[in-house]
């Protein structure tokens, strides 16, 4: 059984020629087609089903707890711990989802923590909805308007490993009377072990 102390819920290439000038030849100067480096973000809310070509991606829960419980260990967090549920539904293939984080309103970021049976990654069968929960450590000014981004690709400073590639950001929707709400309950939560998704953990299909 979960606990937790407050659920959030909310239902061109460049061309250029030169010209014909006397005595001289047509040169024609065609510089490389300029690549594009960095993600494509799918936005989306709590609840929503976002479509990131690879996989349907939704964050189903959002709880924030002081203690983090499982069946062999306990851990106190430095700040809360925002905990993240969330179903993987690969569309392409078996598939590794490995990026994960917490960004705030000042663009600061908080990884996950792979304490009391969190996750820091998630596997997922192509057809089969994958359960996974995220735990991030943040302090309490990081709780307003923060923000949690998932992916496939790694996690590095520079979202490197996302390049041309979909990352899913959902607003958590915490607002800055919220975040104090939420940063004086002391609860404890006892994340569940990843696993097959129910149809009642899938989320909206957007």
């Amino acid at each position: 059984m979960r606990h937790g102390r407050r659920r959030i819920t909310w239902k061109g290439s460049l061309l250029v020629v030169g010209g014909v000038v006397a005595g001289c030849t047509l040169v024609t100067l065609v510089p490389q087609e300029a690549v594009v480096e960095t993600p494509f973000v799918v936005e989306g809310t709590v609840g929503e089903t976002l479509d990131l070509t690879y996989a349907d991606l939704t964050v189903t829960e959002v709880r924030v707890a002081d203690t983090l419980e499982s069946f062999s260990e306990a851990a106190q967090a430095g700040g809360t711990f925002v905990v993240v549920d969330a179903t993987w539904r690969a569309t392409q293939g078996a598939t590794t989802f490995v990026g994960a984080e917490i960004t705030d309103a000042e663009g600061r970021t908080f990884w996950p923590t792979d304490q009391a049976g969190c996750s820091t990654s998630a596997n997922a069968q192509p057809g089969y909805a994958w359960r996974v929960t995220y735990c991030f450590d943040v302090p309490k000014d990081a709780l307003a308007g923060a923000s949690v981004r998932l992916a496939r690709g790694g996690q590095t400073e520079e979202h490197a490993g996302q390049r041309r590639d979909a990352a899913g950001v959902v607003d958590l929707g915490i607002s800055a009377e919220d975040a104090t709400a939420l940063w004086e309950a002391t609860d404890t939560v006892t994340p569940e072990s990843s696993g097959y998704a129910t149809a009642s953990t899938e989320g909206d299909e957007g």
